[in-house]
């Protein structure tokens, strides 16, 4: 089979190895196309993300659609044949975390495509079964793709638990923060006030139901909080959601919140650094909740999908074939051509 590993800062191999053997409880998958994530790009760029570092070539890739096409012992065969979103953490059930039920933030967690686990760019990839799930007719491979970011941002809302009639922000509009513009509607939030540096993401929001739009620039956070909060209920945002994580976005969603107000983070700053006024989060009484991947929500995204209450598949823009795994991360890295979520079609050379 073929597969692409990173072995070098913005560089792709293509290697012809052996498919993998299904150890027991995993299957054995076909895969049909893998998003590019925001994280696989940070490791493109840089080799690492945070404090994991990658010393040695590695096929990345988590968001991702598939077939199953063989299973190990201990799986049951009905699952062959299925077409699969997947849930690419693997917690370690036994630590005292996942034993309360918080698989996020297991400590002893593998990660699809980080070290030491190769990810889904690659033709065939094993996975453990129970981290499957089945699709049916009425949802896309794209939606099937979308489903990861979906999940990350459907765990956000849930954290800060977003209510019908509450008003919102959302600081950020890629992927994860269109994923949360589409919850957040669907709670019922009347006024949701995104901001981005880019004009076609901000257009593509307010098509999807931002009720406001702000294009922000650099260095210029005040300025900013000066043109969302007219565009707010007195008081700021119920609930504030950063999807950018760099430090303008950061020291913003604390400006821009309403006393009481709840506050995730789903943005990663490059540097590893928080910062925030303090005294604007303490006299506020803020909650601010650091999101961690998602949480048992990839069902719920992928039922959503299928009552036709989300549409994950519009967020998609780009599709690239497996020969153009350059060109494609170029072209996400560059934010060129209108790109917002980018897709590698694995199964077309």
């Amino acid at each position: 089979m073929k597969r692409f590993v990173l072995d070098g800062v913005r560089s792709f191999a293509l290697q012809e190895v052996d498919p993998p053997t299904p150890k027991r409880g995993e299957a054995l998958l076909k895969v049909r196309k893998v998003g590019i994530c925001g994280s696989d790009l940070h490791v493109w760029r840089t080799l690492h993300i945070g404090e994991v570092r990658i010393d040695k070539p590695l096929t990345i890739g988590h968001e991702c659609v598939a077939d199953v096409v063989d299973a190990g012992e201990g799986v049951e065969r009905s699952l062959v044949g299925k077409r699969v979103a997947i849930e690419p953490a693997m917690s370690c059930g036994r630590c005292k975390w996942c034993r309360l039920g918080l698989t996020n933030v297991c400590p002893n967690v593998q990660f699809l495509g980080m070290p030491p686990q190769d990810g889904a760019l690659r033709e065939y990839m094993t996975h453990p079964a129970r981290l499957l799930e089945p699709l049916s007719d009425k949802v896309s491979d794209e939606a099937g793709v979308v489903f990861e970011p979906m999940a990350v941002a459907l765990h956000a809302v849930n954290l800060v638990n977003a209510q019908p009639g509450q008003s919102a922000v959302i600081l950020g509009t890629g992927v994860l923060g269109t994923c949360a513009l589409e919850l957040l509607a669907l709670r019922g939030c009347p006024h949701i006030v995104c901001v981005d540096l880019l004009e076609d993401r901000l257009a593509r929001a307010a098509r999807l139901g931002a009720t406001g739009t702000v294009k922000a620039e650099p260095g210029q956070r005040e300025e900013v909080v000066r043109r969302i909060m007219p565009l707010l209920p007195e008081g700021g945002a119920d609930v504030v959601i950063d999807c950018a994580g760099v430090p303008e976005t950061i020291w913003n969603m604390c400006e821009v919140a309403a006393p009481g107000g709840h506050v995730a983070v789903i943005g990663i700053d490059p540097e590893d650094r928080f910062s925030c006024r303090f005294s604007a989060a303490r006299r506020k009484g803020l909650t601010i909740r650091m999101v961690r991947r998602s949480l048992n929500t990839l069902p719920a995204c992928i039922r959503l999908s299928e009552a036709g209450l989300i549409e994950p598949e519009r967020l998609v823009t780009h599709t690239f074939r497996a020969s153009e795994l350059d060109e494609a991360f170029r072209t996400v890295d560059t934010v060129s051509d209108g790109v917002l979520k980018a897709l590698i079609d694995i199964q077309q050379w």
